[in-house]
């Protein structure tokens, strides 16, 4: 959505996401961001489950379907757990890149239902996988899997 700051008069666009983590047999589900399709300097970065919430979906719904279009697998009993806003310089965006995007991102914590692992085909993610949070520290990652992993137990420096 693009709208006026109301300080600045400058315009912006907004992009409300959702992420998920999920534990199991005390390991943490991440998915490697992965934009070379569209930048080919891209590197891609380990990520938490999770993207963008389509117009009208609820930010719970959004989140538990991102997890199965990215990993294969069902969650529920979603809790929530932080929420960040950040700014992406219209320089830096992959799209939409006459203004700079403001960035909403709600982070859950769920419980995994059901499903088989497989990666997401034709998405802004090339692979899913489970790690401990030992092994997390030595990967390429984006700075949410610290900030979430340090708010539910041992942090990954």
């Amino acid at each position: 959505m693009t709208r006026r700051s109301e300080s600045t008069g400058e315009p912006f666009d907004t992009r409300l996401a959702a992420y998920v983590l999920v534990e199991h047999e005390d390991k943490v589900l991440l998915t490697l961001w992965d934009m070379r399709h569209r930048d080919p300097k891209f590197t891609p970065r380990w990520s938490l489950p999770g993207g963008g919430i389509d117009l009208g979906e609820q930010t719970i719904d959004g989140a538990i379907r991102e997890v199965y279009e990215e990993t294969g697998y069902s969650v529920g009993n979603l809790s929530l757990l932080d929420v960040t806003t950040g700014i992406i310089p219209a320089a830096r965006r992959y799209s939409g890149d006459d203004c700079p995007m403001q960035t909403v991102a709600v982070s859950y914590r769920a419980k995994l239902l059901g499903g088989q692992l497989r990666h997401e085909v034709a998405g802004s993610t090339s692979q899913a996988a489970w790690f401990t949070r030992e092994e997390i520290k030595a990967l390429n990652r984006i700075e949410r899997v610290d900030l979430i992993l340090s708010l539910t137990g041992p942090g990954v420096r």
